[in-house]
């Protein structure tokens, strides 16, 4: 996941290590942690496959690398964008890949958002249906945190499907949101 995180970071603009880590905690950072110690061993792994190329620049008595993403480079972020997402992941690896999309065509960003609302669809049917069955057991006292973190599983994935339709038409984030940027 790293690897394609700082490809996406530095496919149009050279940047510096230091430079790709503040620009992930500023994006994705919400969402995915980076560390100098991860990232610059990803890094160096992409250099040795030839996905990014080094420019050593002079400032004053400094030496700043830059990272490049080359042409295989590129290539290889947008293969794995277009790809569909492995589920088995976690929802911070779909964010992640989500907040690429708009480096895809139309037409591959809407089939996998839409292949990921199904997905979602089926997440809440399977989770309501615990909630059926949780409920159906007479005589059976309800476990409060059991009952509480499948509500919260339950309007969570009702979230994340009322957010990739929304996204699919790319509505203005005020409609989704709240007059003060508070959820609705």
């Amino acid at each position: 996941m790293l690897d394609n995180i700082v490809l996406g970071m530095i496919l149009d603009e050279p940047r510096t290590g230091y430079n790709i880590k503040k620009l992930i905690e500023a994006s994705v950072g919400n969402f995915y942690k980076v560390s100098y110690g991860n990232l610059y061993p990803a890094l160096k792994r992409l250099a040795d496959e030839g996905l990014v190329t080094l420019d050593e620049q002079t400032h004053g008595k400094k030496v700043k690398k830059y990272y490049i993403a080359t042409d295989d480079g590129k290539k290889s972020f947008m293969e794995w964008l277009s790809i569909p997402f492995e589920h088995s992941l976690g929802g911070e690896a779909l964010m992640v890949k989500i907040f690429f999309f708009g480096r895809l065509p139309e037409d591959a960003r809407r089939r996998q958002l839409g292949e990921y609302e199904v997905h979602f669809r089926q997440s809440l049917r399977k989770l309501m249906a615990m909630e059926k069955a949780i409920l159906k057991e007479e005589g059976e006292t309800v476990d409060y945190f059991e009952i509480s973190t499948l509500y919260l599983g339950i309007r969570n994935t009702q979230i994340a499907i009322d957010w990739l339709k929304h996204i699919m038409q790319q509505k203005p984030l005020p409609d989704f949101l709240g007059q003060r940027g508070e959820y609705i």
